[in-house]
């Protein structure tokens, strides 16, 4: 806003330089010289950062125009409203009050600039009231910016150490399974491979003196061997998820994260026997999918995606459907050929809807009555 009060007070200072050289009749040969202090005072004011450097010079620039336009031009009494309200500004609160010290000079100036003055001190006291409003306008804006800042890193903060809760919490989950498969192992199978090396070293003594009872031994040893391992493979059939578990929680996670990063509401339902989709069902899936979500972000303009996989008698159906601008006439690009292409390996096909928004179908071939 200072810009815009020298720039005003550059206009008022041509129509006074224009008033000096056109309209005398011998213009002093020293106005140049005064209107460039003139211009130098307030270009120095606007250099300053400090506020009372700033009012020190603007006092300057009052009694500098009062000189002049009493002993040298006294056109220049014109600059003088401009300076008196832009001091004002930082000492008057109130308007009328502002107005009054504009108009003061009013009583010693000739009739010849008086209206013309009255004139310019009341578009002085208009433009201060507009900088003031303006200012207003940017402090507040200020502050709430200052306040956004403050809750963005308040979020990022609690972002931070929720990701690092959660890291945490995956580190110490991985600790305790750990822990607990070690007991279990130490526990259980631990101590059973432990008693038949017992009956092993004991038969391997009894071998030649006894081997009845040698004999004996080693098929309890055998039989404990035997447990041992339905011990282990019991054990690890209980850690592995099943893999209908991880190929619906993978998809799921894989359209959420596609979601927050592309601002679209995403859903995924499914019903059905999901353990008759295969590990190579669940890929194909999974691609085909991921290549509809793309399709859609990049040109559906669509605001929701809708993900459905269905088992049905004999058929697995996925569904991709979003509430986009949707497209009369499919043209197939490289995405919906290379769906075609992994689907049709399994003998299943891909259809494609653009009448109502976009949906992409996919059809696998499971086989079996429900």
């Amino acid at each position: 806003m200072e810009l815009w009060t020298i720039g005003n007070k550059m206009l008022v200072l041509g129509f006074i330089i224009v008033i000096s050289y056109f309209a005398a009749s011998q213009p002093s040969p020293w106005l140049v010289l005064y209107f460039l202090l003139y211009v130098a005072l307030n270009l120095t004011a606007l250099i300053f950062k400090r506020q009372h450097l700033k009012l020190a010079t603007s006092g300057l620039v009052l009694v500098y125009v009062v000189v002049c336009s009493l002993y040298v031009q006294p056109e220049m009494i014109l600059l003088l409203p401009l300076t008196l309200s832009e001091l004002a500004a930082f000492y008057i609160r109130r308007q009328i009050a502002a107005l009054a010290l504009l108009l003061f000079p009013v009583v010693f100036i000739q009739r010849p600039l008086l209206f013309l003055y009255i004139f310019l001190a009341v578009v002085s006291m208009f433009n201060s009231i507009l900088v003031s409003r303006y200012s207003q306008k940017i402090s507040k804006q200020e502050k709430l910016l200052d306040k956004m800042r403050v809750e963005q890193e308040k979020l990022r903060k609690q972002l931070n150490e929720n990701q690092e809760f959660i890291r945490v919490s995956e580190y110490t989950y991985k600790l305790e399974e750990r822990s607990r498969l070690s007991q279990e192992i130490h526990d259980g199978i631990g101590h059973s491979m432990t008693g038949a090396l017992i009956q092993m070293e004991a038969a391997k003594r009894l071998l030649h003196s006894d081997p009845p009872s040698a004999e004996k031994l080693l098929q309890n040893a055998i039989g404990i061997a035997k447990e041992s391992i339905e011990k282990i493979r019991q054990t690890l059939k209980n850690i592995k998820p099943p893999v209908q578990q991880l190929g619906i929680h993978r998809l799921k996670t894989a359209v959420e994260g596609f979601g927050t990063r592309s601002d679209l509401q995403v859903s995924v339902v499914h019903g059905g026997d999901l353990e008759r989709i295969t590990p190579l069902y669940w890929k194909i899936i999974h691609d085909n999918v991921t290549e509809a979500l793309t399709n859609t972000a990049k040109y559906a303009s669509a605001t929701t995606v809708h993900v459905e996989v269905r088992v049905l008698s004999k058929l697995i159906k996925v569904v991709v459907s979003d509430n986009g601008r949707g497209q009369a006439k499919i043209v197939k690009g490289l995405g919906l050929l290379g769906m075609e292409e992994r689907t049709a390996s399994v003998n299943g096909t891909v259809i494609a809807d653009g009448t109502q928004g976009f949906s992409v179908t996919t059809l696998i071939p499971c086989g079996g009555d429900d």
